[in-house]
């Protein structure tokens, strides 16, 4: 990279404003007994001040106890400027905007901000008005307490209308009928809009300095082209390393029978489409998804590549699209504003289907798509479905020209360097050019944490092949969490090594009087993780989602041991058409694309274990290649400086003391 430009003086005056506030002595040590200066996170909020004068990209790794959230937020105050700050999910949001954002306010300045959630998320009141009768007769209590929340509308710091909010949830089902949604939504033309929870919001962001939102609203506003959310002088991507996956996932076209099913069955549409074009339509669908049945490999699991268009897929497209012009030719006269938004919305709701569904059937250019069908996860009340997707093989031209052309952005996450440097994740998301800044660790792992990488007798093997090796898993673990005595997260990267390694110990863990908890039982994850730290010699069998954004600190968690590398399952066909395609362009993939991928997810699984400073314990990695395969060493060299060691009798002697 070229030098950068020397600083101007605006620039120099916003970073000593930021550095000033976080040094100690500042507000922070003021206001947060016992907090110490943290010179990474004065480094982070230096380069974000100099980033936001500049409207230059900056992308930085900075680790868990580096305070991230109130580094970038307090250059963000102190500039002045308008900020997108966005996050992986739901809970990250909550976290920023009810914590960090209002120490901010309180001590550094005041500044308006913004929560901003998908209208799924929010009442509606014109169906609530519609349930109400209903709901009041069922009696549930999460009803009636919503109910209390709305007569107090009016109060200061009243209840936003967010369902996430409310202290007992409501049924699926029920929040599901009175939640706002785009198709059925009138706008200015409904009734209530002057007290709709969902514009209200949108004013709040409209007026604020910081708007919070996740990525799955910041990528659909980049495939909108920016007019979803507010104008912005700067987004912040936070949790970055998530940003490859997840535009995979919003620029990804699917459709199921049921998203049929549900348009056929809109009262509007089988009162105005011609009787002849529904019965088409409805014909259409039927033979659609016989026509794909026969098509799949019937003993094949999970995703399943499209390789050949579907005629009767393409018929349904037409069949719809028909529905659509018979709903024009016969769109009634003298409605209401109200009826006539929603007539509207029907008719581009039946030609955007009728788009997604030529588009997924017709697998018309497989250089830039990967067109799969996997079977969707089955309810109590409906049996698996097929479901139909084109997914593009690269997001990177997407992001480059919807996002990072557009506005200077700045990219965090605790892992998001490779070997040092960030050219993997650039590379995969399309940022050409920008300021990178790799942050020291804030935790003292040589001292507070072991790292047990055992030569296993066995490599990770599947299928029938795999109960030597799931033998071998489940003993190594049992020595652990004996080492340990519980206090464990159990890390697998499949559903079926976690079912056979549990077999394996539960009757060893009843008789030795340990806690078990497993992922998939009837519990969520926040019960399970609220269960895991009240209870003593707890272990906790988890998959994906406790890799990552899970934080239990102190003693509770001493111990976080993961099965093998997190290297794509074979099956993914995205992974599988983008391997291919990187083959055929005489690419290192597996050097270039596969193991650093690994190694990001690694990373995250590793840093569930110290979250505090205070923190000790036990990581562990249970596969042999670390020590047979040339990448062993490259993976080593990415991951935390701790101990390291083969002997489990090294692990119950750090235990020990």
């Amino acid at each position: 990279m070229a030098n950068p430009p020397t600083d101007t003086d605006q620039e120099v005056a916003l970073r000593a404003a930021v550095e000033s506030d976080l040094r100690n002595g500042g507000i922070l040590s003021q206001s947060l007994p016992g907090y110490e200066e943290r010179p990474a996170q004065i480094d982070m909020a230096g380069a974000v001040a100099h980033a936001l004068e500049a409207g230059e990209h900056l992308v930085t790794e900075a680790s868990t106890g580096t305070g991230k959230s109130l580094a970038y937020l307090f250059a963000i105050v102190r500039s002045g400027k308008v900020a997108l700050i966005s996050t992986a999910n739901k809970n990250l949001q909550e976290q920023l905007f009810y914590k960090d954002i209002p120490f901010v306010q309180r001590h550094v300045t005041p500044f308006k901000a913004a929560l901003v959630k998908g209208m799924g998320n929010y009442l509606c009141l014109d169906h609530l008005a519609e349930e109400q009768a209903f709901q009041q007769l069922v009696g549930h209590p999460a009803f009636t307490r919503m109910e209390e929340l709305l007569a107090g509308a009016d109060a200061p710091g009243a209840w936003d209308g967010d369902f996430d909010l409310l202290e007992h949830s409501l049924p699926s089902d029920t929040r599901m009928r009175l939640a706002a949604d785009s198709d059925s939504c009138a706008w200015q033309s409904c009734p209530h809009f002057g007290d709709c929870y969902v514009r209200k919001m949108r004013d709040r962001s409209r007026d604020a300095q910081v708007i919070v939102v996740n990525h799955t609203l910041l990528l659909l506003d980049a495939e909108m082209g920016g007019w979803l959310l507010p104008e912005r002088d700067v987004i912040v991507i936070d949790e970055a390393h998530h940003l490859e996956e997840e535009a995979t996932r919003a620029f990804t076209v699917t459709v199921t029978p049921g998203r049929v099913a549900s348009l056929l069955s809109q009262r509007r549409l089988r009162e105005h489409a011609a009787p002849r074009a529904l019965e088409e339509a409805t014909e259409a669908d039927v033979r659609c998804w016989n026509a794909l049945e026969r098509v799949l490999r019937p003993d094949a699991k999970g995703r399943q590549n499209l390789t050949q268009p579907l005629e009767e897929g393409l018929r349904l497209a037409s069949a719809v699209d028909d529905l659509a012009d018979s709903l024009m030719r016969n769109r009634p006269a003298n409605t209401s504003d109200k009826d006539d938004q929603l007539y509207e919305k029907l008719v581009k709701r039946t030609r955007n289907l009728a788009a997604d569904l030529r588009i997924v059937f017709a697998v018309k250019s497989p250089e830039e798509r990967v067109y799969y069908v996997e079977m969707t996860s089955a309810t109590a009340r409906r049996a698996p479905q097929p479901s139909v997707s084109a997914a593009p093989l690269s997001v990177t031209e997407l992001l480059r020209e919807q996002l990072f052309d557009k506005i200077p952005t700045i990219a965090t996450s605790a892992t998001l360097a490779v070997g040092g440097d960030f050219a993997f994740f650039r590379r995969r998301v399309g940022l050409a050019a920008a300021r990178e800044l790799v942050l020291p660790l804030s935790f003292e792992y040589e001292k507070n944490a072991l790292l047990y990488i055992p030569r296993m007798r066995l490599e990770p093997a599947y299928g029938a092949n795999a109960k030597p090796y799931l033998a071998e898993l489940a003993e190594q673990m049992r020595q652990l969490v004996d080492a340990s005595g519980g206090r464990a997260f159990l890390l697998f990267s499949s559903r079926a090594a976690l079912s056979a390694v549990r077999e394996h110990l539960a009757g060893w863990m009843d008789d030795e009087g340990y806690s078990q908890i497993v992922q998939g039982s009837e519990y969520g994850r926040a019960e399970m993780l609220r269960r895991f730290r009240e209870r003593e010699r707890a272990v906790l069998f988890g998959l994906k989602s406790f890799w990552e954004g899970v934080d239990v600190a102190g003693e509770a968690l001493s111990l976080v041991v993961i099965d093998k590398l997190p290297f794509d399952p074979p099956d993914d066909p995205v992974n599988e058409a983008r391997i291919t395609k990187m083959k055929e362009a005489g690419v290192n993939w597996f050097g270039e694309y596969t193991l650093p991928l690994a190694i990001l997810r690694l990373k995250q699984g590793i840093g569930r274990l110290l979250r505090t400073t205070d923190d000790r314990g036990v990581m562990a990695i249970l596969d042999k290649r670390l020590h047979t395969k040339g990448y062993g060493r490259q993976v080593l060299a990415a991951l935390p400086p701790a101990q390291r060691t083969i002997e489990i009798a090294d692990v119950r002697a750090f235990f020990a003391r």
